[in-house]
């Protein structure tokens, strides 16, 4: 702008005066020719830079202030630098100077010394415009792999836990399918010991079921004497029931014309009690003989209130034991 307002200075009638010039002073023809050194096309320095030859290039003032205005201040060449150094160290191509001899000749003296600085200031910037340029291609180039490496990373990081979601999944999965085996595998065990704890039991269920069914065939008979022994040998000596049970009931049942087969070796006591009960009256005070034992059955098992006779005191302290709180005691002669 600055170069481009001086040479608007120069009015088309300075230019007209500055050819009327028959014999300018030096430092006007300096300025000529020093215009036609920078000016000159191609970087070929006119050998003639006479004032004669500058009033031809100037022949046409407003072609030669267009190409003034429009000169490619960018790319001079540098044959046309190296010739017009010595114009530029001369200490009278001043404008101030130049001014004093003619007015038109200082725009143009002033036109060549800002071009010249121009170019001298251009040619240490250009490099480094350029190299901005190129940073700054550079730069967009790389936020450009930057934001596509992100979003790739964002693609990977997403399939990443996609693939953590399934692989903690598979890794339950199998826990879970170990943990069922192994509980499989001890129930397995568990059932083979069992199985094989069931053959070796086979032989004794045989025998036992071989047994039962012998036993059915009696049991009617072995119930009916169980219940005679129960229902009237309470009252009696242990020789009486013995006698009772094997000289009289047996041999009766076995008479009959229908005969009622009973167990040979039937014990009332079996059919009513087991060893665990017993132990358990005798730990309450019942003493351990036999007679005690199917006295304690008997009274167990009747339907009514037995009459106990005990002259020693030993049934009544087994009953207090037994039944402990929940015992109820009446007197003859009790009212309420």
């Amino acid at each position: 702008m600055v170069l481009t307002r001086l040479m608007r200075s120069l009015f088309q009638t300075n230019l007209t005066e500055l050819k009327s010039f028959g014999a300018p002073p030096p430092a006007v023809s300096n300025v000529s020719a020093a215009v036609m050194t920078l000016t000159a096309p191609g970087g070929r320095v006119p050998k003639d830079r006479s004032w004669k030859a500058a009033k031809v290039t100037m022949a046409k003032v407003d072609g030669f202030l267009d190409s003034l205005i429009n000169f490619d201040k960018e790319n001079i060449p540098e044959s046309c630098l190296k010739a017009i150094r010595p114009y530029l160290q001369n200490p009278e191509f001043r404008p101030e100077f130049v001014a004093t001899k003619s007015y038109a000749a200082a725009g143009l003296c002033s036109w060549v010394i800002n071009i010249v600085r121009f170019y001298e200031v251009f040619c240490d910037v250009e490099p480094k415009r350029q190299a901005l340029s190129r940073a700054t291609a550079d730069l967009t180039a790389a936020q450009e792999n930057l934001a596509a490496i992100k979003a790739k990373i964002a693609h990977l990081n997403e399939n990443l836990a996609k693939l953590t979601a399934k692989f903690e999944k598979a890794t339950a999965d199998k826990l879970k399918c170990q943990q069922e085996a192994e509980v499989t595998t001890g129930t397995i065990s568990l059932a083979n010991r069992l199985v094989g704890g069931l053959a070796s039991e086979n032989v004794r269920w045989a025998e036992a079921v071989q047994s039962f069914r012998h036993q059915e065939s009696k049991l009617c008979g072995d119930v009916l004497l169980t219940t005679a022994f129960v229902s009237y040998l309470g009252f009696f000596t242990k020789s009486y029931r013995q006698s009772l049970m094997d000289g009289t009931w047996r041999p009766y049942l076995s008479r009959l014309e229908v005969p009622i087969p009973v167990t040979p070796t039937l014990d009332p006591l079996r059919m009513l009690t087991d060893d665990a009960y017993v132990a358990a009256w005798q730990n309450q005070g019942l003493p351990a003989d036999r007679m005690s034992t199917e006295n304690a059955t008997i009274l167990l098992s009747c339907e009514r209130w037995p009459l106990m006779v005990d002259p020693q005191l030993q049934g009544i302290k087994w009953i207090k034991n037994k039944y402990g709180e929940n015992l109820r005691v009446t007197q003859i002669g009790q009212k309420g």
